[in-house]
């Protein structure tokens, strides 16, 4: 199964919190808030095919729904997790929506930070909007450390993803331009989403919470926020001053938002 996961603070007492990331990423983004959700969870950082650790499998479909689904088979069998809570970002987000509709026996809760797919209209561009991010990654992964100290350079590479692009560290800057570079499976990602967005029904009993920043020019509010598509008890919720990547901008309140979530689970 094309799908890798690290696993942090195994413990059969704990709930399972399955992280995903996103396009182009990897389960190293969110490498600075496993020490404290692990205090309360068992945690499965995945890695999406091509993504990471993961390989990218032929003929397999990699639609959003159908990562859902196979990200839901790979907890079950490879790790008998029957009983889950998820937290997703960017594409990462709208799979997470998508394995709560497919199962919400198993899918206890839903944190999407900033998910795509909920477009007003299904976008059908042959490139992903993150595609010269794709192309700087892999020009400047032999030179991150002066790279890093460029701020032209360290701003074309993230300032669609953050305002707070300056007060990035160099491990995070890092590891994400290692996962852009590396992620094989980019395109392939890419043309599953291209001309679709996330439309099925999610039912009442998965705790389902939506977070955006309210300065994301990845997804802006304008064009891929249409909150129609989501179930009438999903709780939707805007941080000020906040950009795509919110984990980055505000690991502390991402954390405090993730547990209280879960623990409010319905």
């Amino acid at each position: 199964m094309p799908i890798s996961a690290q696993v942090f603070g195994k413990d059969s007492t704990k709930p399972a919190l399955v992280l995903v990331h996103g396009l182009g990423s990897a389960g190293t983004i969110w490498k600075t808030l496993i020490p404290s959700l692990s205090k309360a969870f068992t945690i499965y950082s995945l890695d999406l095919p091509g993504h990471g650790d993961a390989p990218l499998a032929s003929g397999e479909r990699y639609d959003p729904r159908a990562l859902g689904q196979m990200a839901i088979d790979y907890m079950k069998q490879e790790h008998h997790v029957s009983e889950m809570h998820l937290v997703g970002n960017s594409l990462g987000g709208w799979i997470i929506l998508e394995m709560a509709a497919l199962d919400p026996v198993a899918v206890k809760s839903v944190t999407a930070l900033a998910p795509a797919g909920l477009w007003l209209e299904a976008p059908r561009r042959i490139l992903a909007p993150s595609y010269d991010a794709r192309v700087l990654s892999k020009m400047s992964q032999f030179f991150m450390p002066i790279a890093f100290r460029i701020p032209p350079l360290k701003a074309l590479g993230y300032r669609k993803i953050t305002h707070l692009w300056r007060e990035l560290s160099y491990e995070s800057c890092r590891d994400s331009v290692i996962a852009m570079a590396r992620s094989r499976g980019y395109g392939a990602l890419w043309q599953g989403a291209r001309g679709k967005r996330f439309d099925a029904p999610i039912s009442s009993r998965v705790h389902v919470r939506v977070i955006f920043g309210d300065s994301d020019v990845m997804l802006p509010e304008n064009i891929a926020q249409e909150r129609s598509l989501l179930p009438s008890h999903a709780e939707w919720l805007r941080i000020p001053n906040c950009a795509h990547v919110i984990m980055w901008n505000y690991p502390e309140l991402t954390v405090q938002l993730i547990t209280e979530t879960a623990l409010q689970e319905r």
